[in-house]
């Protein structure tokens, strides 16, 4: 049978893996997706700091808040098109057996997508003589993903695992099951896994003009939290060991494991707009991530029996900081850039190995090797505005920004997947994405202001449609 401490080691990492993943959710891409609200922002690929004019500012910068002159509305509604992707098959760290499946060379993806849509952003904003207050509702992450794994087999490099009498595992090396030595050639288990992720605020923001070039704002936020993951994973020993996966039989079944919670936090985030000249403002942010908790359970073999539930496993959101430039080449047209630092590695600083065994080889190999950098984000964007004859506003804007990878990995020999070859495989280390975004806005009427955008990538594609409304 497989390790407790690489199946309760795996349901937490799945959360810190997924589709953006973390969920981080499984191996793949990170769920969260930090672009500001707004599809004004969104069609600028982010690249909002600098520029906080509207009441989307609450979350992006509140230190610009006080830009306003009459009170504002702000609702958005967006779509997420997701894509997760994992090693589904083939044979790594080796030539493939011929036997069976094994008859693919290397390791083989699965993308598999979901389609998530709804409210993203609510607020309203109040402005006074130098001061602005506002309140809001925000989206941090909306995540659904179901997968199914045939799972890929790998060559045994640094040994097997030995069990003892008992049938526990008495090995000093975190590498193949027993059932590998005979071939010298393992298999990950195949999986059927579900993941849900919800997490939402609601916040209050105050501004306030330090000088006439200089305003700060803050926000507090109290943030909602709520996680269902399963994963299901079905033996792969025996004459099954080179058989397609068998997933409705339900004596195949090894094990589930699940993770659940429902949590509360606060948070804060805060900015800073300073505008160095007519053409040149300078905007500074900082998004507090807040800290949760969920349980996980395993349920071992068809009978399902149930392991001891493991409760106040760690789920920290990254914080970001951000900072940009805009400049204003005329009244009618500016271009923003912006740098964006987010702190993912906060998502595995406090990795466990939930079964309590924190002296486990396997556990110290892990705390070792496992990698999840922060991500450097670049973004750039561009707005025209043109006057119609009829007094109205029409604008075009188009950005584009960089998503470098930021799910956990193995630090590992691409060759043989030491240190440990099956964590190997479920941590593959991939490549970051390009997002190019664009998108329209208009008045329709005197007071009323509708935006369009939409975002594409390879892992995620967004749409996004808003209004803002000026009393």
């Amino acid at each position: 049978m497989i390790s407790r401490a690489h199946i309760m080691g795996l349901a937490f990492l799945r959360l810190l893996l997924a589709g953006p993943a973390f969920a981080q959710t499984t191996d793949d891409q990170n769920t969260f997706d930090f672009s500001l609200p707004g599809a004004r922002s969104r069609a600028l690929g982010g690249a909002f700091v600098a520029i906080a004019d509207d009441a989307t500012s609450v979350y992006s910068n509140p230190g610009g808040l006080t830009q306003l002159l009459r009170p504002e509305v702000s609702v958005e509604g967006r779509y997420w098109g997701l894509t997760s992707q994992a090693i589904d098959h083939g044979h790594g760290f080796g030539r493939a057996t011929g036997t069976g499946v094994d008859t693919i060379e290397g390791f083989v993806d699965k993308n598999f997508r979901s389609d998530v849509a709804g409210l993203s952003f609510l607020s309203f904003v109040y402005p006074g003589d130098r001061w602005a207050v506002g309140v809001f509702r925000h989206q941090l992450a909306r995540y659904r993903m179901d997968r199914q794994i045939q799972g890929p087999f790998f060559d045994c490099r640094g040994g097997f695992r030995e069990r003892g009498p008992d049938g526990t595992d008495i090995s000093k090396e975190p590498f193949c099951e027993p059932q590998a030595a005979a071939d010298g050639v393992d298999r990950e288990f195949p999986k059927v896994q579900s993941f849900d992720l919800d997490i939402h605020s609601l916040g209050t923001a105050f501004a306030y003009d330090w000088s006439d070039n200089l305003s700060a704002g803050i926000a507090v936020q109290y943030f909602s939290f709520s996680l269902a993951s399963t994963n299901r994973v079905f033996a792969a020993r025996g004459e099954q060991k080179y058989q397609s996966p068998n997933f409705a039989y339900p004596q195949n079944l090894e094990l589930i494991s699940t993770q659940s919670g429902d949590d509360h936090a606060w948070a804060i985030n805060a900015g800073l707009l300073w505008d160095v000249s007519p053409q040149w403002t300078i905007g500074t942010s900082f998004r507090q991530g807040p800290k949760f908790t969920f349980s996980t359970s395993l349920f071992l073999g068809p009978a399902q029996a149930p392991e001891p539930p493991v409760p106040d496993n760690p789920f920290n959101v990254p914080d970001t900081f951000s900072i940009g430039v805009l400049h204003r080449f005329t009244n009618f047209w500016r271009i923003s850039f912006e740098y964006d630092k987010t702190n993912f590695h906060q998502l595995i600083d406090d990795f466990q190995d939930t079964t309590g065994d924190q002296n486990s080889e396997e556990f110290k190999v892990l705390k070792r090797s496992v990698r999840l950098n922060s991500a450097n984000q670049f973004r750039v964007g561009s707005e025209y505005l043109v006057l119609t004859p009829s007094s109205r506003v029409f604008a075009l804007r188009g950005g584009a920004w960089y998503d470098p990878s930021h799910q956990a990995y193995l630090d590992a020999n691409e060759a043989t997947g030491l240190p440990a070859p099956r964590w190997a495989v479920l941590l593959p280390k991939r490549d970051g994405t390009w997002h190019v975004s664009g998108g329209i806005g208009f008045t329709a009427r005197r007071h009323l202001q509708i935006d369009a955008a939409a975002d594409f990538s390879e892992l995620i594609d967004t749409v996004s449609i808003s209004s803002v409304w000026r009393f």
